[in-house]
């Protein structure tokens, strides 16, 4: 709502429904170029380095932080701009998709054993889609509790931790 304004007042359930696949439509747009930049980088050597999925998936939750710690600490700024805001928090889903979600697919077949691989994926994707609930059901009633720069900088510190996960955990290959 900070970004797109609250325009629900008096429309109807279609319109209201409309004017929120509009906003999906945008944030998507922005996000999906994540999966083939992705794909582009992906094993290729950029700036001396050779971009592996670890590393892609480390850039993706460095660059979601700083996003994050930036609308958090600029929020009563950014709600004055919503096109900063929308395009800020679009880089959010870039980087979302071109680090952890991209990596997400790649790193099973490259981490577990073929014996093992259909089964810990699938146990690997439940855990996944269990944080993912527990993310979206908790983002509404936090904001209305903390304050939407709060949530923000939660999710700067979520990421900040993911990072730190992946680095410690995530092996080099």
């Amino acid at each position: 709502e900070a970004a797109f304004g609250s325009d629900s007042d008096g429309k109807s359930e279609f319109g209201e429904l409309s004017s929120t696949a509009r906003q999906s439509l945008m944030l998507t747009s922005i996000a999906l170029p994540g999966y083939f930049f992705a794909a582009m980088v992906m094993g290729k050597k950029t700036l001396c380095v050779t971009q592996t999925p670890r590393y892609v998936m480390m850039q993706g939750f460095a660059a979601m932080a700083i996003l994050y710690f930036a609308i958090g600490i600029n929020w009563s700024y950014l709600r004055h701009y919503p096109a900063v805001l929308i395009t800020l928090y679009g880089m959010t889903f870039f980087f979302a998709n071109y680090g952890p979600n991209t990596t997400t697919f790649i790193l099973p077949s490259l981490l577990y054993s073929p014996e093992h691989r259909s089964t810990w994926n699938g146990i690997s994707a439940a855990c996944g889609k269990l944080g993912a609930l527990a993310g979206a059901s908790l983002f509404a009633p936090a904001a209305e509790d903390l304050g939407d720069n709060v949530v923000m900088l939660l999710c700067a510190g979520l990421s900040v931790f993911a990072l730190l996960l992946t680095s410690c955990f995530v092996p080099k290959v």
